[in-house]
């Protein structure tokens, strides 16, 4: 299989607040790359909370470019292709969010949310946060970094697929019982009650 992981780290509870952005590429189940954008945050504020869990402060990205800078850097690992992630709800809302933002129109991609699919394949486990997923299936990684968190993902989803013996995205879908997700330049993202900054709230 042919995908992206990818995770996004976030100054503040603004989903354009985005940081950092990791990506893992992995054509026919190899990662062939691995890389870590950082980004000056709109707005550029940081909350106390949130560095003291990735460790990024301002001074680190304060000359880096926005996210529009990067963009047509980061749109082929997107655009066209199934995007992994540990709570993907969150990570796609920041990358639309963002887009919409700077006026960008929305790439067309599927994905998929390893914390979903994780919690039919291992339920016995009593967490599936990515730090405790990655334990049980013996994947070592630097957590809260977003370079390893969207290498943990990767190969959490792989292992996954290993253990199941799935070969395609439909198998994935038809095991598990789940649908992938779909973004496009006309999807309307659904409303949110909350942010997912505190990271607490989120699975990985």
């Amino acid at each position: 299989m042919d995908f992206t992981a990818i995770d996004f780290e976030t100054a503040t509870s603004a989903y354009t607040s985005a940081c950092s952005l990791g990506l893992c590429v992995v054509e026919n189940n190899v990662i062939k790359e691995r890389k870590e954008i950082f980004i000056k945050p709109y707005p550029f504020e940081f909350n106390d909370f949130n560095i003291k869990i990735h460790g990024i402060t301002p001074k680190m990205v304060r000359d880096m470019p926005r996210f529009n800078g990067y963009w047509d850097e980061i749109r082929p690992y997107i655009e066209h292709r199934m995007v992994i992630a540990h709570n993907a709800s969150f990570d796609v809302r920041v990358l639309c969010k963002t887009l919409e933002h700077y006026g960008i129109s929305l790439p067309d991609f599927d994905y998929m949310c390893t914390v979903k699919l994780s919690q039919k394949a291992y339920p016995e486990l009593e967490s599936h946060r990515l730090n405790r997923l990655c334990g049980a299936l013996g994947i070592e990684f630097d957590h809260h970094h977003a370079y390893d968190d969207a290498y943990a993902c990767a190969m959490a989803f792989l292992r996954m697929a290993y253990d199941y013996s799935l070969y395609t995205f439909d198998e994935i879908e038809e095991c598990f019982d789940v649908k992938r997700g779909h973004i496009d330049k006309g999807s309307i993202l659904k409303p949110v009650k909350h942010s997912r900054r505190k990271k607490t709230k989120k699975a990985g």
